[in-house]
């Protein structure tokens, strides 16, 4: 093949219209660049403007406006990948010549009221806070923000879905899970989040349906309860971890509701599982703890790893150690 056939080499190019979901938004980008480091995390600087032309038309007598000034107001957007993402959107006024009317964009759906993230932003940070168990400091990292804006948009989001009357009217499978929400000496320290997972039947990401503090079978029975009994007759699947208080919950108020073990968990309570035979083992063989040198306390890790990930040293490791004829109750677990 000569040079004037060779095909040409395809480079991935950053696209923020596409990448980032501008157009949903309806913004148009205009540049955009990138600050920090090539090797690590960096921020990424949208230039945009709402793309619409019917902005320009006056409301009260028709005419085509002219733009008085522009300004530039920045939202922290959705990060793409490590790097975080501000939108530099410019706003423009308007003014009508005949009627001597001034407009501004309307930007309520790019990011309401005088706030610091983009919709799709706060969207994010409820999710990671909620449902990811993400802190609101990781979040702020992310995103590039002072910790107070990522907090107050999260709860007063998180209000404005509590106060959606309809929001359990469609329910039909839940999940639940507990969240570290106060890390200091007073005061609850656990939430318990209830999340619709209707949704995903479809390929929809889950909403959350509430938080409710405490953590114990009590508060997640008085939860259903309150719903009443056509939601609870409705619900047929109840996702959540492996703690008794939620089993329980589930049992005397929706006994004919599915139990369903999330995969995480159910890795996580079998792992378990194998380093409480392991630590027996042991303690028979040495009457202590495992210590550097022993081949239980050696190989601690190869036993929790995937078969894909472990390689062929780590198959050879683990084959010696079951070969041990008192080591043979490992192997079952």
């Amino acid at each position: 093949m000569n040079e004037e056939t060779r095909p040409e080499p395809e480079f991935i190019v950053f696209d923020p219209q596409r990448f980032l979901g501008l157009d949903e938004m309806g913004l148009r980008v205009l540049s955009w660049r990138r600050l920090g480091r090539p090797d690590g995390p960096g921020l990424r600087q949208i230039r945009c403007e709402p793309d619409s032309h019917d902005a320009r038309w006056c409301p009260s007598c028709g005419a085509y406006a002219r733009v008085r000034s522009s300004w530039l107001r920045t939202l922290a957007h959705v990060p793409y990948g490590d790097d975080a993402v501000h939108l530099l959107v410019r706003v423009r006024r308007y003014e009508c010549v005949p009627c001597s009317r001034s407009w501004s964009d309307d930007l309520e759906a790019v990011g309401a009221g005088r706030g610091v993230l983009s919709v799709p932003a706060v969207m994010w940070a409820l999710r990671r806070v909620c449902l990811d168990s993400m802190t609101v400091s990781a979040c702020a990292r992310l995103l590039h923000v002072a910790w107070a804006v990522v907090d107050r948009a999260v709860r007063e989001q998180g209000m404005l879905l509590l106060e959606q009357a309809d929001r359990f009217s469609s329910v039909r499978a839940i999940g639940v899970d507990e969240h570290v929400w106060r890390h200091g000496a007073f005061g609850d320290r656990y939430v318990t989040v209830i999340v619709d997972l209707t949704p995903r039947c479809d390929g929809r990401p889950a909403r959350l349906l509430d938080m409710v503090p405490g953590r114990s079978a009590q508060v997640l029975r008085e939860w259903m309860q309150a719903r009443g009994g056509e939601f609870t007759r409705r619900v047929g699947v109840v996702a959540m971890d492996a703690f008794a208080g939620w089993k329980q919950a589930v049992e005397s108020v929706v006994p004919h509701a599915v139990e369903v073990i999330d995969p995480f968990h159910v890795v996580q309570l079998a792992a378990a599982r194998v380093t409480k035979v392991r630590c027996r083992l042991q303690r028979d063989a040495t009457g202590r703890r495992g210590v550097k040198g022993d081949r239980l306390y050696d190989c601690r890790r190869a036993l929790l790893t995937s078969d894909e990930y472990l390689g062929a040293r780590g198959r050879a490791r683990l084959m010696t150690l079951f070969a041990i004829q008192t080591n043979h109750d490992l192997m079952l677990a």
